[in-house]
């Protein structure tokens, strides 16, 4: 058998039936490389990445989610890995859609921001690559449009402040990254570090709930490119809030976060209140969140008639 087949072979089992392993990415979560990869429950198969050749190809499986079968697989050049969404452990890189996924390179060395990074974009079905993305400084996989047209990333660009992120668009069609920072014009300096992350199920809306000087969940809307930054009114213990989790409730009009034990420690309701209300209404541990109105519904709203990359950060 030729080397690259014995390779290939060795890797797909390996991938199968070795533990998961995560690369560290600095700021980021980084890449997942192992067995659990990222599911896709609509399609029955979850894909998985694992280095070999001491991390000098990286082979990409597609495997049933019942038995295990191998549906087929494909190489890239270089270490890659499922990219990290949150701290918790959660990864992601398939569009809602299921024809996509994004694969990230694994940091490599002692650098805190990256000078460069990498990212290749495979059709599910064939595994082939499609596109290789690379761009100078430190950027991480944060979501993908309905479509798979549109690469969502997390852009951190200052050493001094490793938790300072910046949300950008990447135009995969016109195979550039848009110049404009996706932001939240009422909370220009976002900050913090992802801690769980849910999203509608046609994932036209993402929401990943941050640690940052306060609790706030920030939602990304990924048809038109927008960003809310939602505060969270958290009365735990500002370490309680890594073991959480979120989930969305009422048909999407609710959001609860959910200790361990599937305990509702909060709410927010993503709703307004009434028609043509541009305030959100809060409720946190049974207790009224009424002094904490903004304009959240307002720039929701909004949302649904901007491109994406049409908030500029100056």
């Amino acid at each position: 058998m030729p080397k690259r087949r014995l390779i290939f072979a060795a890797a797909l089992a390996a991938a199968v039936l070795a533990p998961s392993a995560r690369a560290d990415g600095g700021p980021s979560p980084g890449v997942s490389q192992g067995w659990n990869g990222v599911a896709d429950n609509a399609g029955g198969v979850r894909f998985v990445a694992l280095p070999v050749d001491r991390g000098r190809w990286t082979v990409v499986a597609r495997i049933k989610l019942t038995g295990g079968t191998v549906l087929n697989s494909g190489t890239l050049r270089g270490s890659y890995g499922m990219p990290g969404l949150t701290w918790n452990g959660e990864v992601g890189g398939l569009s809602p859609n299921g024809r996509v996924l994004v694969v990230g390179e694994a940091a490599t060395g002692l650098t805190v921001l990256r000078s460069v990074s990498r990212f290749a974009v495979l059709a599910t079905r064939t595994l082939r690559t499609r596109l290789r993305i690379a761009l100078r400084g430190d950027f991480s996989f944060d979501a993908l449009s309905p479509d798979g047209r549109t690469l969502f990333l997390i852009q951190h660009a200052s050493s001094r402040d490793l938790q300072r992120y910046r949300v950008r668009a990447y135009d995969l069609a016109d195979r550039r990254l848009l110049p404009n920072a996706i932001v939240d014009r009422t909370e220009p300096n976002m900050r913090g570090l992802p801690i769980a992350r849910t999203s509608t199920r046609t994932g036209a809306w993402v929401y990943t709930l941050y640690q940052g000087d306060e609790p706030f969940v920030h939602a990304l809307d990924t048809v038109h490119g927008r960003a809310v930054c939602l505060d969270l009114p958290w009365h735990g213990g500002r370490n309680s809030i890594y073991q959480m989790h979120i989930a969305l409730r009422d048909g999407g009009g609710q959001l609860a976060v959910l200790n361990r034990h599937g305990q509702t420690e909060a709410t927010l309701n993503l709703r307004p209140a009434g028609r043509g209300s541009a305030a959100a209404t809060w409720a946190a541990a049974g207790l009224s969140g009424a002094g904490l109105a903004a304009t959240a519904v307002f720039l929701w709203r909004r949302a649904f008639h901007r491109r994406p990359g049409s908030n500029t950060e100056r």
